[in-house]
């Protein structure tokens, strides 16, 4: 079926490169052209194409909508087993990135970077989720310290019920 699928979507479209070889209005197509050429970048002009055939003509093989998606992306944090979340105040704007700040927390508490098992790098501050039977001690080790020049604060993580 879906070979017949794009059978159909080939023919449509040649017909309307035929369709736009007799528009009786070349210079309107050069303008929109113009603009076009101003407004998108190069590699993604293809892609404007297809979005426009799909979203004008109908699409039999449609997308699920994004709402499937919002339930995932509302979530502040992942829910891991036999981990523990920790609150940082280091994010993107700490002028490192979240490789560095693994390797900064593991520097201070002694932890390797398997110990740690996931990171939300934020804007402004991340999730620093650790094996549970090694997060003791973290926010000693952390607390106070510095990084990049900022004073580093780090706290366990609430629940979103809690906060």
């Amino acid at each position: 079926m879906a070979e017949t699928i794009k059978d159909i979507r080939g023919q449509k479209i040649r017909e309307l490169v035929e369709e736009m070889k007799l528009y009786n209005n070349p210079q309107e197509l050069e303008d929109i052209k113009k603009i076009i050429k101003k407004n998108v970048p190069m590699m993604m002009r293809g892609y404007l194409l297809a979005y426009l055939y799909v979203t004008r003509n109908g699409s039999t093989t449609a997308r699920p909508a994004r709402a499937h998606n919002t339930e995932h992306k509302t979530s502040q944090k992942p829910v891991l087993e036999n981990a523990t979340a920790f609150y940082i105040n280091i994010g993107k704007l700490s002028k490192g990135s979240a490789h560095e700040m693994v390797d900064f927390i593991c520097e201070k508490t002694g932890l390797s970077s398997e110990d740690i098992v996931s990171v939300a790098y934020k804007q402004n501050y991340s999730f620093v989720y650790i094996r549970s039977d090694k997060a003791d001690k973290v926010i000693e080790a952390v607390n106070g310290q510095t990084y990049k020049g900022r004073k580093v604060k780090m706290n366990f993580s609430k629940e979103k019920d809690e906060q």
